[in-house]
């Protein structure tokens, strides 16, 4: 965790000046909200070359008495492809004073993914293709549970439109955590997996699928 915890903290003030939480004056109502917002195509190229990045649209959310169920889903190629992910609401900041604090920004538990079936499948075989690397396997049957580091000033509360950045490390069976950006904006209904490192390409598939 320590070398983790290194990585992640020399990355986390850069991503969070460029990724500043921004509200708007909106608040969430009801319990569970179904998104009319048509969904679209998976891929983005990132600000550094050959840096993918995922788009993925909010369908569906599921307020619980402390988290929100996202039901996320895009277009690669003609099929929907997509996933589950459940953030608890009110995820501490992990940056104060401008200064990334590893005592309160690391946390687990805290975000959840998880499979929608043939369309998480999809999602697997869409970064085979994408990334260009192998991806056989189906999504994972059990929830993945990353280690998140906040990359916000401010608390992540999901009740308001607003945009949130976390810093994700996806266990594999083999080799280092896969690390990715993801963003969460309750503003555009979107979920944003961001890549840091090509590096990670594969990793982040062997953690998609359990491996």
């Amino acid at each position: 965790m320590r070398k983790i915890n290194q990585i992640a903290v020399l990355s986390a003030l850069a991503f969070a000046t460029a990724c500043d939480n921004t509200t708007q004056n909106q608040q969430g109502g009801d319990k569970s909200k179904k998104s009319n917002i048509p969904i679209e195509e998976l891929t983005i190229d990132g600000p550094v070359t050959n840096n993918k990045h995922l788009f993925l649209r909010i369908v569906d959310d599921v307020k619980t008495d402390s988290s929100y169920i996202y039901t996320a889903k895009s277009t690669f190629k003609g099929d929907t492809v997509g996933l589950k992910v459940e953030v608890v609401n009110l995820i501490p900041a992990g940056i104060i004073d401008d200064v990334a604090n590893e005592d309160v920004g690391f946390t687990k538990g805290k975000i959840k993914i998880s499979s929608l079936g043939a369309e998480s499948d999809a999602f697997i075989k869409a970064l085979g293709k994408i990334y260009e690397v192998p991806a056989s396997g189906p999504f994972a049957s059990a929830t993945l549970i990353p280690t998140v580091f906040s990359s916000n000033k401010v608390n992540a509360d999901l009740d308001k439109t607003a945009t949130y950045s976390f810093k994700l490390f996806l266990e594999q069976k083999s080799g280092e955590p896969a690390e990715m950006f993801f963003n969460i904006d309750t503003y555009k209904k979107s979920l944003e997996f961001k890549e840091k490192d090509p590096k990670f390409r594969a990793p982040f598939i062997s953690a998609l699928e359990g491996k």
